[in-house]
């Protein structure tokens, strides 16, 4: 089987194109170890050109496959199982090959989990939400952000799936790992406290620890693995697939959840981007004239979009500004 074969397989499944039965036939064959690097890198494809907003079926889905794939071969149930291929037929070629395929080992191997039910939580601009997951993790999740979660965690980890920016605080289950995904890293805790942003349009994904520990995976290269201490932030930059480790004040950084705005060596684009967020405008400004800069900056939670505002523009020489509905101008001469 070809490697474009392998994507379109890969790239039905993410799409919600296959039955329940190809379902199960995904399973066991995307186990197997044939093809591991055209599988591997066709996921990571699909990862990659996925949409920013996750689908709650889709993951769904994947988490029975992940179940099934998991399936320790020994404790495996021997069950007969029969299928209609006529339903299978109208898929695409490579799909019904990989079907016929893996038919026979099907045949005398399968088991169907029952799918993870999971729950999102989005959170609008202007606002940020709390809540507690099942395992009595706190988070706090921020403006702009989408958080998934399943009803129970019921596997030998604790996944969740993170767009956007949260704070966790994490309970601890030395027997179950914490963990968050987001569309460039993997972390992962067993009781701790950390701090993560990664929004679908920004230049970097950031880690920051608060306390207790937590490694750090890049999906581009699952070898790269980074323990952080306390107060350590983990910068990954997408367009350049480079990783950076700067000590931070990282209980600061994750004060927003009271209302306070701080930035540490922070570009005009940075700034912008969670003024935009925490207060529901559009921020117009010519990015050559600012962004060659770096600013550090507090604000605190009763100051207003025009307090802040008068503050960048002491902050920044020669700059003025303007706001009109929900948009503000920002100038500088």
């Amino acid at each position: 089987m070809d490697s474009n074969q392998i994507k379109n397989i890969v790239q039905k499944f993410f799409e919600n194109k296959v039955s329940k039965h190809t379902l199960a036939l995904f399973a066991k064959w995307f186990r197997l170890d044939d093809n591991r690097i055209e599988k591997d890198e066709a996921l990571a494809a699909v990862w990659e050109n996925s949409p920013s907003v996750i689908d709650v079926q889709t993951l769904e889905d994947w988490s029975a496959v992940k179940e099934q794939i998991n399936t320790d071969k020994e404790d495996e149930k021997v069950k007969s199982k029969s299928f209609n291929f006529r339903k299978i037929i109208p898929y695409a070629a490579a799909a019904v090959t990989f079907i016929i395929v893996s038919t026979v080992y099907l045949t005398y191997k399968l088991v169907v989990p029952a799918p993870v039910e999971y729950t999102q939580l989005s959170v609008s601009y202007g606002e940020h939400k709390k809540l507690v997951l099942p395992d009595g993790t706190q988070v706090a999740v921020n403006a702009g952000s989408s958080l998934i979660y399943p009803k129970e965690f019921t596997s030998d980890t604790r996944t969740v799936f993170l767009s956007g920016e949260a704070n966790f605080n994490v309970a601890q289950d030395p027997q179950k790992p914490f963990i968050v995904k987001t569309k460039h890293i993997d972390i992962t805790a067993l009781g701790t406290k950390f701090h993560v942003q990664s929004y679908p349009n920004d230049r970097q994904t950031k880690a920051s620890l608060i306390e207790g520990s937590i490694q750090i995976s890049i999906e581009s290269d699952e070898n790269r693995l980074y323990v952080l201490k306390p107060n350590d932030q983990l910068i990954y930059s997408h367009n350049d697939d480079q990783i950076s480790i700067i000590d931070v004040d990282a209980e600061k950084l994750a004060s927003w959840e009271d209302g306070y705005l701080i930035f540490q060596e922070a570009s005009f684009y940075e700034i912008a981007q969670v003024i935009e967020r925490k207060y529901n405008v559009v921020v117009n400004y010519d990015g050559e004239q600012l962004n060659h800069q770096s600013y550090y900056v507090k604000f605190n939670p009763d100051e207003s979009l025009s307090d802040i505002m008068d503050v960048l523009t002491l902050l920044i020489h020669q700059s003025s500004y303007k706001i009109h509905e929900n948009t503000v101008y920002f100038y500088k001469k």
